[in-house]
């Protein structure tokens, strides 16, 4: 368990305004079903105005943080999803409703660059693989309990009440964030100029390359596990089921790399990400082949793998936010918005090519389509390493010392 202050106000502070954000984006869907009684394309432009400001801002916003001061701009954008949530409880027309979403999604485009940039500039390099191994923990305890309370408190009261509980958590985080004892800023970031040099950013195209891959394969998959099990023939209460497993697995494997001073999962090197990310697809592949086959006992073969998947998910995002602060942390802001950009991109689109797979061709080639499309990409990225090409090598790791930490302002074990 950490013991250094900052470190734990990180992980409160990022806990709480998890799960605010998770419990008003399932009000949000909610209110626009049964609310406003939208048409699937409706829905479709919710969704895109959730996902838009993420693709266009993101890295826009992930410059501010490591030009200006962090904590400012992270307590600024709490304040404005707070705002527009609360907008949002008074709306009755759609066309406002989806504009107020959209800005709620601007708003909260600084939360995740803003925390790297704060836990670069006050946690060493030894123990950031621990801080994010909780993060995730936390991350993913918010993404599986917050639905079910704000299903609970919109099924006995209102959505408006579940919005009301959101911005609980996400006031009760701002006074954990604004709590913070700023750290001192990277000694590359060179104070007061303003710029990030070009330098800090060279060797980006791997870690895009690995991210836009891996959330474009699960995401052709995610958002269409409900309809994957109902031309099954599988029941619609294993959905609960595989969304728990695949939750355990991925807080269980969180909290053992807590544990580990050293994993493949904290080396910070592109294999640590590639690796869990080909193992996850091969497991998305195995799915595909176990419902192609209609293999018995499917209630807990499908149980079982997406724990597997869980496990994997986990060390992959570990992996993904060791890397960044490991070869760019005098830049981690700008390439956390960078990255959040093409995830959200690939989140929009993916989807799309998913439900056509699905369509044509049915729920077991799908699954084994994602897996495909992982091992292809992937593939060619390590053949492109391989030949030689300069825009694909990895960069050196930093030097120890690059970062300057403030007296006192590391994590201790």
């Amino acid at each position: 368990m950490t013991r250094h202050r900052n470190g734990r106000l990180l992980l409160a502070g990022d806990g709480l305004s998890a799960f605010g954000a998770w419990i008003d984006f399932l009000a949000i869907l909610t209110l626009a079903a049964y609310q406003f009684q939208v048409t699937p394309y409706q829905m479709a432009a919710v969704s895109a105005a959730g996902l838009l400001p993420g693709i266009l801002l993101a890295p826009m916003f992930g410059r501010l943080c490591d030009r200006g001061n962090p904590q400012r701009l992270l307590l600024a954008s709490l304040v404005a999803r707070v705002a527009a949530t609360g907008a949002i409880l008074f709306c009755h027309d759609f066309t406002l409703f989806v504009a107020l979403v959209g800005l709620r999604s601007v708003a909260a485009m600084a939360a995740t660059p803003a925390i790297n940039v704060l836990a670069v500039r006050s946690i060493d390099d030894a123990h950031r693989p621990r801080f994010y191994s909780l993060l995730n923990v936390l991350n993913n305890s918010a993404k599986i309990l917050a639905p079910a309370i704000g299903t609970v408190s919109s099924s006995l009261t209102s959505e408006a009440f579940a919005l009301v509980i959101s911005l609980t958590f996400s006031s009760m985080s701002f006074v954990v964030f604004a709590s913070i004892r700023q750290a001192p800023r990277a000694v590359d970031a060179a104070p007061g100029s303003g710029n990030v040099t070009k330098a800090s950013t060279v060797g980006i195209t791997p870690l895009l390359w690995i991210a836009a891959t891996y959330a474009f394969f699960v995401f052709t998959v995610n958002n269409l596990i409900p309809l994957v099990l109902q031309q099954s023939g599988l029941d619609k209460a294993l959905l609960g089921i595989l969304v728990s497993c695949a939750g355990a697995g991925n807080i269980l494997s969180g909290l053992w790399l807590a544990r580990k001073r050293v994993g493949c999962a904290t080396r910070g090197d592109a294999g640590a990400m590639v690796r869990p990310a080909l193992a996850q697809a091969a497991a998305f592949g195995g799915i595909g082949l176990l419902l192609g086959l209609q293999a018995p006992r499917l209630d807990i073969l499908l149980p079982a793998m997406f724990f597997v998947s869980g496990t994997l998910s986990a060390r992959y995002a570990i992996a993904l936010n060791v890397y960044m602060t490991t070869h760019f942390p005098t830049a981690i802001g700008g390439v956390s918005g960078r990255v959040q950009s093409w995830q959200h991109a690939m989140i929009l689109v993916a989807p799309m090519l998913g439900a056509w797979v699905l369509d044509t061709r049915g729920a077991p080639a799908l699954l084994v389509f994602a897996a495909l499309v992982a091992f292809g990409s992937l593939g060619l990225f390590r053949v492109l390493q391989a030949l030689g090409s300069q825009r694909f090598q990895v960069p050196k790791k930093t030097p120890a010392g690059r970062i300057e930490a403030g007296k006192g302002d590391r994590l201790e074990t």
